[in-house]
């Protein structure tokens, strides 16, 4: 006899399977369109005749096209639904990732990067709130792991792959920059389509499920929805913005993307600086952190979820990213042991994110989750915008970007701090 027991496991094994992979496909491929510029980086401040601050500058402001339209797109996903909405995200921020390729000076790059994030803004809050039409509290750190592992994964996987598209210089008469933006902003285009076909809305138009499965989903979801109200309230979308737990999460996200952009972009950039190697071997350098918190996110975050208490699991990854980029930065002379600390660094910081996704819903439900979802992403992503520049601002100030881990190691411990105030309560802490 199937027991309830029985069509829970094979629901929530359905659909991580199902959703899980290609959720995070769409995530590495969103990371590495807004990341490769790193890269790019290596030769088109020559080319173009762009600072270091200039660069930074143009590679953080991004951020404010996703500020000003990630709430707005969030509550557009609810309305048309995930397949339709994230579909035409993937298309205009593929395009406008190939067009970068032909920018001609610092403001038209500057301008290019605003309108990327215009583009995607919605993308990352809008898996998030599709993750919660499917996955149940207790299954959402798994998932939300399963996606972010795709962060790193991306950054591993684009280095070399961007160092040896540098190295193409003159294929179509293109430069080796401009080849990294058309060669890696195809793959979203194309994936859209597949998107439209491949996603379902929500569990009720999920074929792959059998009818006890789409009941579970859609009952114990329905439950955990009342149970939040019952205990928080019923927020609306105008409630949302004031609500004091909502900017204790951006506070605590602030020193997550602080770090995660900061390092993503400039990373090349300091690797490259300990040893003055090629781009190709840069790439594959840069793999090494990257690859290895790729496989270190997974089995952390079921030891985290094991121990209990997500905030105070955040705020143990978090200092240890502080204390590992201090590290460092004091190893910056051996390139081999600055390369190990940066890569336990990565992988805490990282290992972060599917613990702190996991807490905005204790509290958000319905609408409320979408656009506080999408709030809490747009305005702790302003750390997107100051990482960046404030390590161009140091590398163009100082010589090098190695100081700006300095920088990162602060404001991840800043957020460690809040995690760990914030495991104090126990509305948290369940």
């Amino acid at each position: 006899m199937t027991t309830t027991t029985d069509v829970a496991a094979s629901a929530m094994r359905k659909a991580m399977w199902r959703l899980g992979p290609f959720l995070g496909l769409l995530y590495l491929i969103a990371y590495i369109d807004r990341n490769n510029a790193g890269f790019a980086k290596l030769e088109m401040t020559t080319a173009l005749g762009i600072t270091e601050s200039a660069f930074g500058l143009a590679a953080g402001i991004f951020f404010i096209g996703y500020l000003l339209f990630e709430v707005p797109s969030n509550l557009m996903l609810q309305r048309f639904g995930a397949r339709k909405w994230i579909a035409r995200i993937m298309v205009s921020w593929g395009i406008v990732a190939v067009a970068t390729a032909f920018v001609t000076d610092a403001t038209q790059f500057t301008v290019a990067r605003f309108i990327l994030g215009v583009a995607e803004a919605g993308f990352f809050p809008g898996v998030l709130l599709y993750i919660t039409f499917w996955f149940p509290q207790q299954y959402r750190t798994t998932i939300l792991a399963i996606f972010a592992v795709s962060n790193p994964l991306a950054n591993a996987i684009s280095a070399p792959i961007s160092g040896w598209i540098m190295d193409l210089h003159g294929l179509w008469g293109l430069q080796g920059w401009q080849l990294v933006f058309v060669l890696e902003g195809i793959p979203a285009v194309l994936l859209a389509f597949v998107t439209y076909r491949w996603l379902p809305d929500r569990p009720q138009d999920a074929r792959w499920l059998d009818d006890a499965e789409r009941t579970w989903i859609t009952t114990t979801l329905a439950e955990e929805q009342a149970a939040t109200e019952r205990r928080h309230g019923r927020l609306g979308v105008g409630a949302v913005f004031g609500n004091g737990r909502l900017w204790s999460l951006i506070f605590l996200f602030f020193g997550v993307v602080f770090g995660a952009y900061g390092l993503g972009l400039w990373l090349p950039t300091i690797v490259k600086g300990m040893g003055g190697y090629s781009s190709t071997v840069t790439g594959w350098l840069v793999m090494i952190p990257n690859l290895f918190a790729a496989l270190v996110m997974l089995p952390w975050e079921r030891f985290a979820r094991r121990r209990g208490n997500i905030p105070r699991q955040a705020g143990i990854t978090l200092t240890v990213t502080a204390l590992a980029l201090l590290a460092a930065v004091a190893a910056r002379d051996v390139p081999w042991l600055a390369l190990a600390a940066i890569s336990v660094g990565l992988a805490a910081l990282f290992s972060t994110t599917p613990l702190f996704w996991s807490l905005p819903p204790k509290f958000l439900t319905g609408t409320a989750a979408a656009a506080g979802l999408a709030f809490i992403n747009s305005v702790g992503n302003l750390a997107g915008f100051a990482g960046p520049y404030a390590i161009g601002w140091i590398s163009e100030t100082t010589g090098t970007a190695v100081w700006g881990l300095l920088v990162v190691s602060a404001l991840t411990l800043g957020g460690a701090a809040v995690a760990f105030t914030l495991s104090r309560k126990k509305e948290w802490a369940d």
